[in-house]
């Protein structure tokens, strides 16, 4: 990479790194939070020193389209490993560490799918081998020291149809797939998300999203790059065991930009006390994005009640939508408006269309869609769908990825299809059930986890919602409800998650009030109440619910022996 390029026509990310460090070299790129960096906030001069002595270890190892998997810790060991791949043409394969059997097998099968030839790691803290990431792999250090600089030759700086990275979907609904992301692709969102939240170098962001995970690598990392404004990076196990630890850091900067999924509302409103939160300024916070999953508008409204006294403006909720095969943004409400709920007859939803009731089932507006990037495409014609009727989203524009690394078949499936008497211009098919009302987007459910009852769509998130909020006592992200095939019929089932024992009698008594509560609000009766362990409902990395797991697991007749595990 070339840094006396010029800054005035950036083509990648890349061109943009080097005119900030021509340009800005003693601004702050990144603050790092608890982590063993020596450095808290480390500047774009800086930064580009620990990239380029990596980059010198990558060059020598690997050549121009390797992939290279990334287990790195989050937090400045990815920052440097991803932009020295992204810097001399290596296709980064972000991949969280294996804590689980379950997650070391996710990550042989990541290695083996993408082919990498390579792994970048600090040896000093992920003690791993070849030979136990399957053999036939390279290992580059990222213990490095500081004083190596120069810059990789500038005939192996990325071009834009070349490829970025490698997403690893998260495999709420399947297989994980590796989405190809070109780097003309990234500068694409990165500018949708910069335009649509208003951004500038005067904002700042906080995150403690996972850096494997798209929302954390794009948003948290490569977004305050592109912006140049700085960021405060802290380690999810940080957030996690202490969510006020965010606030804090958040609290401290203005025109801040910060989010997450409804977990980290959730675990704010739920572990920050009120007297904690009256320590807090969080007036600053400007813009609060919610997305990763179906947004919840008790969620943010518990979290703007909790913080009311912090100073936080509901207002700053910023609910979005997007998908790793658009790289990550597709929409989201206008800046500075909030959430914004609308009510709709659920018996109408089930029937596909979108009618305004009192009282209804609560849905966000997802922002304003163009027509010609947007359509709601009904599945059994293929046609594309009026205002106010259900059908599945398709997407198009320089944002959507270029496709599954190494399938064809799937392609062809997902990126490939076309609106019924409207040409062969090629759509993403997301997957994703929806509609558009007076020209704004909102998200009803997934297609894989709809379920039909005697002819009725029903949403799965519907009856969580309805279960947890007349048990509170319940786990609110510990219940699970799918449909699975027992005797050749669909099933309805619950997996619920208990923090404790139950007392003798007291599972037959909850379970009895569940199907109760159920009945009386959705008319469906439930197959199988299972209760499990805290922990236990099987979620991807970025806390989706694998209802697809459940299904395969409790479809078997010899899972399902008793309502208590």
């Amino acid at each position: 990479m070339d840094v006396q390029q010029s800054a005035r026509d950036p083509l990648t990310l890349v061109d943009i790194l080097s005119a900030r460090v021509r340009d800005t070299p003693d601004r702050i790129a990144f603050r790092f939070a608890s982590y063993r960096e020596d450095k808290g906030e480390v500047d774009y001069r800086y930064l580009w020193d620990r990239i380029t002595a990596l980059t010198k270890r990558v060059v020598e190892a690997t050549a121009p389209g390797d992939r290279v998997v990334l287990l790195c810790p989050p937090g400045p060991d990815f920052v440097y490993a991803f932009f020295a791949c992204l810097s001399t043409r290596r296709i980064a394969v972000a991949a969280p560490l294996p804590s689980s059997l379950d997650q070391a097998t996710a990550l042989t099968a990541i290695i083996r799918d993408s082919g990498a030839v390579a792994a970048i790691a600090p040896l000093s803290t992920v003690p791993i081998s070849s030979e136990l990431l399957g053999g036939g792999i390279g290992i580059i250090d990222t213990d490095v020291d500081e004083g190596i600089s120069g810059f990789a030759p500038s005939n192996q700086s990325p071009t834009p149809n070349d490829i970025a990275f490698l997403q690893y979907t998260s495999g709420s609904t399947g297989t994980p797939k590796g989405v190809t992301v070109l780097h003309r692709n990234l500068m694409h969102n990165l500018g949708l998300i910069t335009t649509n939240f208003e951004l500038s170098n005067e904002n700042s962001l906080v995150s403690w999203l996972p850096p494997y995970h798209d929302m954390g690598l794009i948003q948290g990392i490569l977004l305050p790059v592109f912006v140049g404004m700085p960021a405060t990076i802290m380690s999810p196990m940080t957030f996690l065991r202490d969510p006020l630890a965010w606030l804090r850091a958040i609290s401290e900067s203005d025109k801040v930009v910060a989010g997450g999924p409804n977990l980290a509302y959730g675990l704010c409103a739920k572990r920050v006390s009120p007297a904690e939160a009256a320590q807090l300024d969080l007036s600053g916070w400007v813009t609060a994005f919610v997305g990763a999953e179906p947004v919840d508008p008790n969620t943010l409204r518990k979290f703007a009640d909790a913080f009311v006294v912090s100073g936080f403006d509901s207002k700053s909720f910023a609910p979005t939508y997007g998908l790793a095969e658009s790289t990550l943004y597709v929409s989201g409400g206008p800046c500075g408006s909030g959430a914004r709920p609308q009510l709709f007859a659920p018996d109408d939803l089930e029937r596909g269309i979108a009618t305004a009731k009192s009282g209804g089932r609560e849905l966000l507006s997802m922002g304003h869609v163009e027509p010609e990037q947007l359509a709601v495409v009904d599945r059994e014609t293929g046609r594309r769908c009026p205002e106010n009727r259900v059908g599945e989203i398709w997407l198009r524009g320089e944002s959507i990825a270029d496709g599954y690394w190494g399938k064809p078949e799937a392609n062809e499936r997902t990126f490939a299809a076309t609106i019924a008497e409207e040409g062969n211009s090629a759509f993403l098919r997301t997957g994703d059930l929806g509609f558009v009302r007076g020209g704004e987007l909102f998200i009803s459910g997934r297609i894989k986890e709809l379920m039909i009852v005697h002819g009725r769509n029903i949403f799965p998130q519907d009856i969580e919602r309805t279960i947890v909020s007349n048990h509170p006592t319940l786990r609110p992200g510990g219940c699970a409800v799918f449909a699975a095939c027992i005797d050749n019929q669909d099933r309805v089932m619950v997996v619920q998650e208990l923090n404790d024992t139950l007392e003798k009698g007291g599972a037959t008594e909850l379970e009895g009030s569940i199907r109760d509560i159920v009945s009386r609000a959705h008319a469906i009766s439930l197959y199988r109440i299972i209760f499990v362990g805290k922990g236990e409902v099987p979620k991807t990395t970025s806390g989706k619910i694998q209802r697809q797991r459940l299904r395969e697991i409790y479809s078997a007749a010899t899972a399902l022996e008793g309502s208590v595990l």
